[in-house]
């Protein structure tokens, strides 16, 4: 598995897992939110033969908000 964003609330990596997830790439939230303080360490992570694809998915979602 490979890190391809970083997401300051444990929402906003859920919300891609969510999407990569509707396209079939499997995909893996981790790491530790710290709350209200801005502060936060949460990951999304890819199989390494999905990088490029999710990362597509990702692109085309940032563009549709």
């Amino acid at each position: 598995m490979k890190a391809i964003r970083s997401y300051s609330t444990q929402l906003e990596a859920d919300l891609a897992r969510i999407a990569l997830e509707g396209a079939d790439i499997p995909a893996v939230v981790v790491g530790v939110n710290v709350g209200f303080t801005g502060m936060g360490g949460v990951q999304l992570l890819v199989p390494e033969d999905d990088v490029d694809a999710a990362l597509q998915v990702l692109e085309d979602l940032e563009r549709q908000g």
